[in-house]
């Protein structure tokens, strides 16, 4: 198991707030795998100072931690109607990021964050370019590293959050086998919840579960999942309609107050239906929502009740 974690300066110059105080709470939770999203790693280095981003790695080596660093975005990279500037960057970031940290044996693999869905038209000969080529430009300088990849799906077919255009399970699965025959991916890891809403269900997940198994084991990739562990807290589509208003995105500054972790009991539940498709999880939300660090001390503990055992004491926490 393990997480994601959006790499930001620490308290002290030339840090990164993910410390070795950090690291110690995620293995005390059994997590190896560590996403490295964000710019920070790999920025320059002001004279006479270290590369904050080397001594993570250096920690990494030592905890015997597996690190797959973000090839980054540009902005609405969705958008764009040439892919060559976005391409360019990308093949840069991910040559910059190998050479420098590349000889790291945590350093174990690439994850491309074009977090999507479902796309149609130009857009979806846009995404399945920079897909392909930003995977190929990884095996390029590291062949033998994964690739990995986050989607999601949309079960919003009423539009209620927005008019994006609805895909069946069937449509879902022949998209993303086109994505991966033509790819070097290696990993999918299949964000477990349709817009991170708290009122869907197992039962309403489930069929794109299945849609991007058929996918992977039609391509010969392997399916992880990312069981996340921050939700938006609405009761229904007419209390979402209630508190925001019809077709207000959930990354809309108006449902901020209403973001919450996951409890301990429902991310157990949750870690049981996707064990039907896959024996690997990570998640997004332990450093949002979960970390002792953030102020999240008995929702930490809960989480280490789950995992771990509810007769192993946790560390003690600030």
């Amino acid at each position: 198991i393990g997480c994601l974690w959006y790499v930001t300066p620490g308290n002290q110059p030339a840090s990164l707030d993910l410390n070795s105080a950090e690291l110690d709470a995620i293995q005390v939770l059994k997590m190896r795998v560590v996403v490295l999203n964000g710019p920070w790693l790999g920025a320059a280095v002001a004279a006479g100072q270290s590369d904050p981003a080397e001594n993570l790695f250096a920690e990494g080596d030592r905890r015997h931690l597996e690190f797959f660093v973000d090839t980054g975005a540009m902005a609405n990279w969705w958008v764009q109607t040439d892919p060559a500037a976005e391409l360019a960057r990308a093949s840069e970031r991910i040559r910059l990021v190998h050479q420098r940290y590349g000889h790291h044996p945590s350093f174990k693999g690439f994850y491309v964050p074009y977090e999507t869905y479902v796309m149609w038209g130009a857009q979806r000969e846009l995404t399945r370019t920079l897909y392909r080529d930003v995977a190929a430009a990884c095996k390029e300088v590291a062949p033998t590293k994964p690739v990995m990849i986050s989607p999601f799906f949309i079960l919003d077919d009423q539009h209620v959050l927005g008019d994006f255009r609805w895909a069946t399970p069937a449509e879902y699965a022949e998209f993303w086998s086109e994505v991966l025959r033509d790819s070097a991916i290696d990993i999918v890891t299949l964000q477990d919840r349709g817009e991170h809403l708290s009122y869907y269900t197992d039962e309403e997940c489930a069929p794109f579960f299945a849609a991007m198994k058929r996918a992977c084991d039609a391509t010969g990739k392997t399916l992880w999942a990312n069981v996340e562990t921050g939700e938006l807290a609405v009761s229904s589509p007419a209390d979402y309609i209630a508190k925001f208003g019809r077709k207000t995105h959930v990354n809309d500054p108006r449902t901020q107050p209403y973001w919450r972790g996951v409890s301990g009991e429902k991310m157990a539940a949750k870690l049981r239906f996707v064990r039907a498709y896959t024996s690997t999880a990570i998640t997004w939300g332990y450093r949002e929502f979960v970390r002792p660090s953030g102020g999240h001390t008995n929702l930490y503990h809960a989480y280490h009740g789950v995992l771990i055992g509810p007769h192993k004491a946790a560390p003690p926490t600030k």
